[in-house]
């Protein structure tokens, strides 16, 4: 009598989830160390991806040779819990490495590229390969015998076991990580994996050794009998064909996610919480997919799969003019949903409008390909095989959209590729499955509906879709002309909008700067700073270009070498072609080095001696911005910069909380022993260093006979600055210290920020911006010049 089947799918569905919460803390702590560019985290997706694939070849290899594979799974199981419960302390050694090897080869994408994949792979190997050689393994305890029952069971432990990565995707965004933190989660999920591992050992145990050739049917509890011819026969579909299939499954499935995901983040929303919600809906309409397909291959026979791609594809491509839609509908909950939580249900519905249907149809191909190899005696071979081939296909997928075709294509564009490339597949499997008996009408009605319909979709209104309705469920008026559009893995969706004489700036319909009303602040992000800099002009790092605005104020200063570290082509571009006035064309200063990098991992392998740090970034709430406002990101700071160096950062008055103002400033009062806060044109800029922030009179003095510098004040004097400054020191301390809720100090492990400030966003912004201007006004320093300027 085999093992319980209702037993085996909890035991993989909680493996799923655990599974997922490991790709999703591991992506964290990996981010810290190569940082969030696409091309690294497509790297450690890649190194990801190829362990699972290769556990799927080997176990799919031996699975004919283990007489209990339940006990083989527990086995498995144990071994990913016990590895990864030690793989934080890793990843110190691996920091380690990556900055020697980056420092001994500055700027060279292809060596950080190998260097990324090779120490990734040494932190991962063990538990993807482990965790990859479960499906083949457990495909020996549910199937290989005579029968449909046996083929259903196949397919619905592949659903089970995506349905659980959608639990994981969830609870990590809403529950886990904000509770535990990424080492709390990491150990949470290796004790799951290791009860579940003892489990299947003691389940396995209990039951009789089996030979895969020899089973007992347990739903007649016969004796054993050798499988017939029939159950050997894989119909119409060769294992060759198979294969293929499987491959063009993960490609398309994965190039699908990468543009629907890209577009998730334009149109629902760049918060870790909307990020883990979105990938939850895709899994959940996948496990949906997989787990009704043993019923539509019951159906439909030979085919079943040319039909669930046809499907995919005509309902992908009708579905298409509801991205455009979306905006409308956050318009319309901004007026009767004010609460976080009823907004995040508004975006799980919107990402349910949008991906349930096409979704669910895609879920059905790989399942099918599993169901008709489960009445085999060597099932645990072909599944090993075709999860191989299956995985490899996803690589390519989504490497192959994110770097060529969604640039190329636009996001659209890449859409109609996809419900192409998912007409052209269906055509084939209806051949492969009907030979020359199908009719035409058969076998070309659904993929050429598809086709019809996507040609004549109209062109989606690109200034509906970038007005950022998600982000506070309100927009403002249209833009006259949309001047540029331009869309990438590394940045999103950027976008110039012109209104009138205004030139603005997004990422992601989330505003990035112009060149208005907000020029004044974001000059004052290198005015402030520079102040105290008391001659020391060597180096400077800036952090994220934006408009170039703030750039153009640090070129005005005397400095030697400017270095200038942005994680997106397209805002580079769009400051070098709309906002070259403002920026003063600084990026074609000989003294100005471009590196299209992370901020924090530039850092990390800069030899350091920096006299100033400046940072022009977008709001905290964005998912991995919180990463740059995190203890650990401080000490990085301070210990990259030069004696007396200067830290400024932004941080946003509108859409926070008292709490989380607080945690921003004790966190970095915690390594900085000095620190002020200014409030220039309504937003917050924090100067920090370790040594006193004093400003020399005569210093000033020798920088406003500089014309540039003088340019870039207006009418304001540098010293007249100083009136700007809000509170600094004992003050800043007694706005911490009189904060309900005891503001903690933020770090890479708790991410509080990042967890914290997306639920500011649903307070009002002129309301919220005039309390928090308020609150600091009575912690307001005294005559700041007496305290911060100097002879």
């Amino acid at each position: 009598m085999r093992p319980r089947f209702s037993l085996v799918v909890t035991l993989f569905l909680v493996s799923g989830s655990t599974g997922l919460l490991y790709e999703v803390a591991f992506g964290k702590l990996l981010g810290y160390v190569f940082g969030a560019t696409a091309y690294a985290v497509s790297t450690v997706l890649a190194a990801f991806m190829g362990g699972m694939a290769l556990g799927a070849h080997l176990g799919g290899k031996r699975a004919a040779r283990i007489a209990r594979p339940l006990v083989a799974y527990g086995v498995l199981e144990i071994i990913v819990g016990l590895v990864v419960a030690a793989s934080p302390a890793a990843l110190e050694a691996l920091t380690a490495a990556y900055v020697h090897v980056a420092q001994k080869a500055p700027g060279s994408l292809a060596i950080l590229t190998a260097a990324r994949g090779a120490l990734t792979a040494l932190v991962v190997i063990v538990p993807t390969v482990a965790m990859g050689a479960t499906l083949p393994i457990l495909s020996r305890v549910v199937a290989g015998e005579v029968g449909e029952r046996s083929r259903r069971r196949l397919s619905l432990l592949y659903a089970i076991n995506t349905a659980g990565g959608a639990i994981g995707a969830l609870t990590s965004a809403y529950l886990v990580l904000p509770a535990l933190g990424v080492r709390g989660t990491i150990w949470a999920a290796a004790l799951a994996n290791v009860t579940i591992g003892v489990t299947a050992i003691v389940a396995g145990r209990r039951a009789p050794a089996e030979n895969p050739a020899t089973a007992t049917n347990e739903a007649t509890d016969e004796k054993p009998k050798i499988p017939t011819p029939a159950a050997q026969d894989p119909g119409p579909y060769r294992e060759s064909t198979a294969l293929a299939f499987a491959f063009a499954s993960g490609f398309i499935v994965f190039a699908a996610e990468v543009v629907e995901t890209h577009l998730l983040a334009l149109l629902i929303g760049n918060s870790a919480y909307a990020f883990g919600l979105m990938l939850a809906v895709f899994l959940v309409c996948l496990a949906i997919g997989a787990a009704r397909s043993p019923a539509l291959a019951e159906k439909r026979g030979d085919r079943a799969l040319a039909l669930g791609l046809g499907a995919a594809a005509i309902s992908l491509a009708v579905t298409m003019p509801l991205w455009a839609e979306l905006p409308r509908l956050f318009l319309f909950a901004g007026k009767h949903v004010h609460s976080w939580a009823g907004r995040e249900l508004v975006r799980a519905l919107a990402a349910l409008l949008i991906l349930a249907v096409p979704t669910v149809f895609l879920g059905t191909t790989f399942p099918l390909l599993l169901h008709r190899v489960a009445s085999m005696p060597d099932v645990g071979a072909r599944v090993g095989r075709l999860t191989v081939v299956n995985t490899v296909g996803t690589i390519f997928g989504s490497i192959i959209t994110g770097y060529f075709i969604l640039p190329a294509l636009g996001s659209q564009g890449t859409l109609l590729g996809v419900v192409a490339a998912l007409a052209i597949a269906s055509v084939l499997a209806s051949r492969a499955a009907a030979g020359d008996k199908g009719s035409a009408l058969s076998r070309f009605a659904l993929p050429a509906a598809a086709i019809v319909v996507a040609l004549v979709l109209p062109r989606w209104d690109m200034a509906r879709m970038t007005n950022g309705a998600n982000v506070y469920f309100s927009a403002g008026p249209p833009p006259d002309r949309i001047e540029m559009v331009r869309e990438d893995v590394h940045g999103g969706v950027t976008t110039v909008a012109r209104r009138a004489e205004v030139l603005t700036l997004y990422t992601n319909g989330k505003f990035q700067g112009d060149n208005g009303p907000e020029m004044a602040a974001q000059r004052r992000f290198a005015h402030f700073p520079s102040m105290f800099l008391r001659g020391s002009e060597k180096r400077v790092l800036v952090i994220g270009l934006g408009t170039g605005t703030t750039l153009g104020t640090i070129a005005a200063y005397p400095w030697e070498r400017i270095e200038v570290a942005e994680i997106s082509p397209a805002i580079v571009d769009a400051s070098r072609k709309y906002f070259a006035g403002p920026a003063r064309n600084s990026l074609d200063d000989p003294r100005t080095v471009l590196s299209l990098e992370d901020g924090r991992n530039h850092l990390l392998v800069s030899p350091g001696g920096y006299d100033l740090v400046t940072m022009e970034l977008t709001s905290v709430w964005f998912a991995g911005a919180a990463s740059l406002y995190s203890r650990e990101f401080y000490e990085l700071v301070r210990a990259r910069l030069a004696e007396g160096g200067i830290l400024q950062q932004w941080v946003q008055l509108h859409h926070i909380r008292r709490r989380e103002l607080a945690t921003i400033v004790r966190t970095l009062r915690v390594v900085f022993p000095h620190v002020a806060l200014f409030v220039g044109g309504s937003q917050g800029i924090l100067v920090a260093s370790a040594r006193p922030l004093v400003a020399s009179r005569a210093e000033l003095d020798r920088l406003a006979t500089v014309p540039a510098i003088r340019e870039t004040l207006g009418a304001g004097t540098l010293p007249g600055l100083l009136d700007e400054l809000v509170a600094s020191g004992e003050e800043l301390d007694r706005f911490v210290a009189e904060t309900e809720g005891e503001p903690i100090v933020s770090t890479d492990d708790n991410l509080f920020l990042e967890y914290a400030t997306p639920k500011g966003n649903v307070l009002d912004y002129w309301q919220s911006l005039r309390e928090t201007l308020a609150l600091l006004d009575r912690y307001r320093t005294e005559n700041p010049a007496a305290r911060h300027l100097g002879p």
